[in-house]
């Protein structure tokens, strides 16, 4: 009996173990699914469970302009300005030395455009164009609408008698190719036209834009300059020596006023080169004359040329506390330490500084620099250049020369008689694609430079001595960029 109660339980545990075995599938019958399920799984699309996003172009991520209005600001990639209406045209720029640089074909997206963005703008209105790094000018509404700007024929420099149809945009490829991002920045302002007949003026050409601002009114005016001869700035143009040239000046209100020192107003009108203010002639201003400041209404007041002369802190300003001048001191006013407060005055139009006129016979043309042959030259330039040209000190003397005071970096400050080095490669004409500077002494030492930090160093220098000899100031750089017996300047 025990006996068959044994077989009994062995047969239903056998019968147990294989009902489980055939529940659960071997790893060969996961692997070998029939012919059935595979037609029924595959006959249905896979639909994965979570779709990547789609991978962004660079010029998609970050933002490459900012718009600021009087309600708040938007920023736009480089794609969302592509996707605006493009335009395309003709620009080139006539330097403040009277360079041209021959106009290019620019494609981009007018301001026009760009401000419709942030409604309608009126001419109780204006646009700052601001840099990367902090420079801006302002363009007038009648600039944006109607492209009023004053423009000059690209083979004579002459103005034009017959203007042409002119449209200011925010430039993001030259000659098909996107713009040179150490040149011009991601994107520039430049004035275009319909065919290659105009270029205007340097300071409206603004690169490595990157913000846009409305702002109130901008109004223009001029400040007349008389002495050696008779000079009118603009305010554009004033704006820009502004921007190269700022002087401050606080005063017991804690009120700052920010413009561009009196003493390189002065430069434009002692003698005959005019250029941004920077040859300025210190011996006549030691020798003294009077300056007379004139205001709108008549008034006027009269300085010593000795007191002004290379002083930081007589400052003819155009704003105060970031803001356009009161009416009452509208556009320009003069201030600074230790000046009387009847010294102080605004509604500036007119600067007369008490100096021999210079006749037309005596004039000496400023942007007309007298080149030799390489082989005979003094000091040469060769390399990505408009042309190879060799450059003696009495071509260079009658030219730009002029006296300057620049930080040494181991004997502080020193004055130097020479030319900007950047205004000599702006006559001469470097080449697009050009990265380096390279200056060779006459012991044969060489020193190779950023063109980039060379051409925003504002007071380097190509300076020259009684014996003959040129010499490279490069206030700001190592002293290894300061070369004695310089004869060759290369870019490459």
């Amino acid at each position: 009996m025990k006996k068959l109660s044994f077989v009994i339980l062995l047969l239903a545990a056998v019968l147990l173990l294989n009902a489980c075995t055939s529940a659960v599938p071997t790893v060969a019958e996961e692997l070998v699914a029939p012919t059935e399920a595979i037609e029924e799984i595959t006959s249905e699309p896979l639909v994965p469970t979570d779709t990547p996003e789609p991978t962004l172009e660079p010029e998609d991520l970050e933002p490459v302009i900012t718009l600021v209005g009087m309600d708040g600001e938007k920023s736009f990639t480089m794609s969302e300005l592509k996707n605006m209406e493009i335009v395309e045209g003709q620009a080139g720029i006539k330097s403040s030395t009277g360079q041209i640089y021959p106009p290019a074909l620019y494609k981009g997206v007018s301001l026009k455009t760009l401000l419709a963005e942030m409604g309608d703008i009126d001419e109780s209105m204006g646009v700052n164009i601001v840099a990367e790094d902090g420079y801006g000018l302002s363009f007038s509404y009648d600039q944006i609408m109607n492209g009023n700007f004053i423009a000059y024929d690209p083979a004579t420099g002459d103005e034009l008698r017959n203007p042409v149809a002119l449209d200011a945009i925010l430039a993001f490829e030259r000659d098909g190719e996107e713009l040179d991002k150490r040149e011009d920045g991601t994107l520039r302002v430049v004035i275009i036209s319909e065919k290659n007949n105009q270029v205007t003026d340097g300071h409206w050409s603004i690169k490595w834009v990157d913000r846009i601002e409305v702002n109130s009114l901008v109004q223009d005016w001029a400040l007349v300059l008389t002495g050696a001869i008779t000079e009118t700035i603009d305010r554009s143009g004033f704006e820009s020596c502004v921007n190269c040239h700022e002087a401050s000046w606080e005063d017991d209100k804690g009120q700052v006023w920010k413009g561009t020192p009196l003493w390189r107003l002065m430069g434009y009108a002692d003698d005959a080169i005019k250029h941004e203010g920077l040859c300025y002639v210190d011996e006549l201003a030691e020798a003294g004359y009077a300056i007379e400041l004139v205001a709108s209404d008549g008034y006027s007041v009269e300085l010593s040329s000795i007191d002004a002369n290379r002083n930081e802190n007589w400052v003819v300003a155009n704003t105060v506390d970031g803001n356009p001048l009161p009416e009452k001191y509208f556009p320009l006013r003069l201030v600074g330490e230790g000046l009387e407060k009847s010294s102080l005055v605004g509604a500036l139009t007119n600067i007369n500084f008490d100096l021999e006129p210079i006749s037309a016979e005596d004039m000496v043309d400023p942007d007309t620099l007298q080149v030799v042959d390489v082989d005979t030259g003094d000091l040469v330039v060769v390399g990505l250049v408009s042309q190879e040209v060799g450059l003696t000190q009495d071509a260079l003397r009658a030219w730009h020369s002029a006296m300057f005071t620049v930080e040494h970096p181991k004997k502080g400050e020193v004055e130097y008689e020479g030319v900007l080095l950047n205004e000599l490669l702006d006559f001469i004409g470097v080449a697009d694609g050009a990265t380096t500077l390279v200056m060779t002494a006459d012991d044969g030492y060489s020193i190779e430079v950023a063109l980039e930090d060379v051409r925003t160093c504002a007071d380097c220098l190509i300076t020259f001595d009684e014996e003959g000899s040129f010499a490279s100031v490069m206030p700001g750089m190592e002293t290894s960029t300061w070369v004695k017996g310089l004869v060759r300047l290369e870019i490459k």
